[in-house]
């Protein structure tokens, strides 16, 4: 397709679909950049906020979130606006391709990590007491998300040859070649999608069990205000897979092997951006979640210790 055919396409999606969430990630655009910004420099500034484990994971998924907000969204916003791809470039459409499923898989990975570190964190924390198992139980899993995603699909989209039929009149081009080899993208939909969608509900609300749970029995073991800070951050960030992930995860899971067919406009025309919404709202969690780093919180510890100073 040429550059003059692109231009005169328009989306098969309707007009005010593409609006809809035109305006629905635009206005969530800014403000999760600003929040952002705002949680990467104080993890930059505030040795204690960076020295906690705890913090290192979500410090990650932020970058993440950064990452594609500033970035790839862009790339998006811009389809949904003109209703084709532009600039209308095979080459283009491969990078684009590559961008997005590595940052939104990172980014999944990372919460599936997250997820389960917080048993370690709570009820094996013992194992990251010493440098090499802080190694072992936090820097090599972190390591093995952010370059183990972007590698594979690096190999199977721009490494791999085969011959790509792109459309620039749908989202992400429409589908890549490797997705016909039925082993690599059976592959590639159980390990990177279907399983981490499954696992983070199931890895959070195993936690929150376990925590009252011990907590009936042992309280006095328990650092309870730890422990409920730790829970309360998985819980409420895993919130957000469970409505953005794991809706798409099933009925990915029901097209493939049961009805090709099931709720198709839902699924193009919703499902397939609702992992944006994660990806834009993370850092408002995150940022509740993270009460050492507010504004507010940071003038009054300042405040106590002038006045303590000053005694």
């Amino acid at each position: 397709m040429n550059e003059t055919d692109s231009d005169s396409s328009q989306s098969s999606e309707p007009e005010l679909y593409r609006h809809i969430k035109l305006y629905l990630f635009g206005s969530l655009e800014a403000p999760s950049i600003i929040i952002s910004i705002y949680i990467i420099f104080k993890s930059i500034t505030s040795r204690s906020f960076r020295s906690h484990i705890n913090n290192h994971s979500i410090m990650a998924l932020i970058v993440v979130s950064f990452l594609d907000t500033t970035s790839e969204l862009p790339i998006t916003l811009q389809y949904l606006r003109i209703g084709y791809v532009k600039p209308n470039l095979n080459s283009f459409c491969l990078f684009w391709i590559w961008y997005n499923f590595s940052l939104q898989s990172t980014n999944l990975f990372l919460m599936t990590w997250t997820s389960f570190q917080r048993h370690i964190l709570i009820f094996h924390s013992n194992w990251t007491q010493t440098n090499i198992g802080k190694i072992k139980w936090n820097y090599i899993p972190l390591c093995i998300c952010v370059i183990y995603i972007p590698t594979f699909y690096f190999s199977c989209i721009i490494i791999y040859q085969c011959e790509n039929f792109f459309d620039y009149t749908s989202f992400l081009c429409g589908p890549i070649c490797y997705n016909s080899i039925t082993w690599l993208s059976t592959y590639d939909w159980v390990t990177h999608m279907l399983l981490p969608s499954l696992l983070i509900p199931f890895a959070s609300i195993s936690l929150l069990f376990r925590v009252l749970i011990q907590a009936k029995k042992m309280r006095r073991t328990l650092n309870w205000r730890s422990t409920r800070k730790l829970t309360l951050q998985l819980m409420f960030i895993s919130i957000l897979y469970l409505l953005f992930w794991t809706p798409l995860a099933l009925v990915s899971l029901i097209r493939i092997y049961f009805i090709p067919t099931f709720i198709n406009e839902i699924t193009y025309y919703y499902l397939y951006y609702t992992p944006y919404l994660v990806q834009l709202l993370i850092p408002f969690v995150s940022f509740a979640c993270l009460p050492e780093i507010w504004p507010k919180n940071n003038r009054v510890v300042h405040i106590s210790i002038i006045t303590q100073n000053r005694t």
